[in-house]
């Protein structure tokens, strides 16, 4: 699959849903618990087992609601003391690996909604979390909540264990509650709200229509020696998983290849897309789709392929514990704000981003990241030449 941006971006634009998505989800689980005890109460009747079985099977629609009603009522009631109580804190801080562009889009959208300032600090890969653990250690923790990827759900459950850190499983989140957001990207101690496959990024002025690759193997090709862009993988657990993915399908062959290209090395993930978009090579390995717009949207004419075979950024959510939070209350709202399909859909904007709520998009043989690569951080690096 291939994208092309242009300097406007991609539309961002959604209709809010929370509450009609909560109201929706909550009647349903609702109807399927009192259906159920309707069916039952019908049945038992039928074979004479249970006095009065006909009776409440009778009352059974009204039960139904009665319960429905009071279930919505009081998901959305909690959901609106939320809002007061994160208003009157009136503000709050995140830690993001994220990208600014997305961080910023959503920040916007969640201020214009409900009128409360989301701060963000951009921290990427390992230093994001040690920055947290440091704040903590000392006892002073800046960030309400964070955007991580890599190996998140270990960090949390870890910090969960010292009181740094609140499940999202346990936050009382009325996304979460309401049955909203998908189980499945529930982590319990984290929740998943972007994926973000790795892609192949190229600057149009330097790659021609017909060359553009469609597959990792095609960075081997001797037209592209000294002309790809790459990343120190120990700046990023992210990228550590996308090379053990490549090692698992490709063997050591492949990195003994490319190491033969010339790369051309760079620190971190943003100032190698900023190479790309400034001309220093002709494509990026890996590249993100939220990096490559950044730059798009600055002028540089940058496009991306998405091979089908792929791994890919698994962001996640980490909200810090309420007895440490500055504003408890505006981070579990502008949390609930994230995982919520409005508020996914902004975070997820970019082309070639997933939003959690429409898997459908992910490349058809995507894979899950092995987080065993990580241990093999040395191993990987020094096999890129680094």
């Amino acid at each position: 699959m291939m994208f092309r941006a242009s300097k406007a971006g991609w539309d961002t634009s959604v209709v809010t849903r929370l509450a009609a998505a909560t109201r929706h989800r909550a009647g349903a689980m609702l109807f399927a618990s009192v259906l159920a005890a309707f069916t039952t109460a019908t049945v038992h009747a039928d074979n004479g087992l249970a006095a009065g079985g006909r009776a409440a099977g009778a009352n059974a629609p009204l039960m139904l609601a009665q319960a429905g009603a009071q279930g919505v009522q009081g998901v959305q009631a909690e959901l609106d003391a939320l809002i007061k109580a994160a208003k009157a804190e009136g503000e709050l801080t995140f830690y993001s690996g994220a990208t600014e562009n997305v961080v910023k889009r959503v920040a916007d959208a969640f201020a214009a909604k409900y009128g409360i300032r989301a701060q963000f600090v951009i921290v990427g890969g390992a230093a994001l979390l040690q920055r947290f653990q440091n704040e903590a250690e000392a006892g002073k923790i800046a960030a309400d909540l964070m955007f991580s990827s890599g190996n998140a759900v270990a960090y949390a459950e870890e910090g969960i264990r010292k009181g740094w850190i609140e499940a999202i499983a346990t936050a009382g989140l009325p996304v979460v509650k309401s049955g909203e957001f998908p189980a499945k990207f529930n982590m319990g101690s984290t929740a998943i709200v972007q994926v973000a496959p790795w892609i192949i990024a190229y600057n149009t002025e330097k790659v021609k229509v017909g060359e553009v690759p469609k597959d990792w193997p095609d960075y081997l090709l001797p037209r592209w020696k000294g002309q790809i862009i790459i990343t120190n993988p120990r700046s990023s657990d992210a990228h550590l998983l996308f090379w053990g993915m490549i090692m698992d399908k490709y063997g050591e062959q492949f990195f003994r290849q490319l190491s033969a290209q010339s790369l051309r090395q760079f620190a971190g993930g943003v100032p190698a897309t900023n190479g790309l978009g400034a001309g220093e090579g002709s494509m990026q390995i890996p590249a993100v789709p939220a990096q490559i717009q950044a730059v798009v949207s600055k002028g540089a004419p940058l496009a991306i392929s998405v091979p089908d075979y792929t791994t890919g950024i698994e962001m996640q959510i980490i909200l810090t514990a309420t007895a440490k939070a500055r504003r408890p209350n505006a981070s579990r709202l502008f949390t609930n704000y994230v995982m919520s399909r409005e508020g996914n859909e902004v975070f997820n904007a970019d082309a070639g981003s997933v939003t959690v709520y429409d898997t459908t998009r992910l490349p058809k043989s995507y894979q899950n990241p092995k987080y065993s690569a990580i241990a093999r951080k040395e191993e990987l690096a020094k096999l890129l030449g680094f």
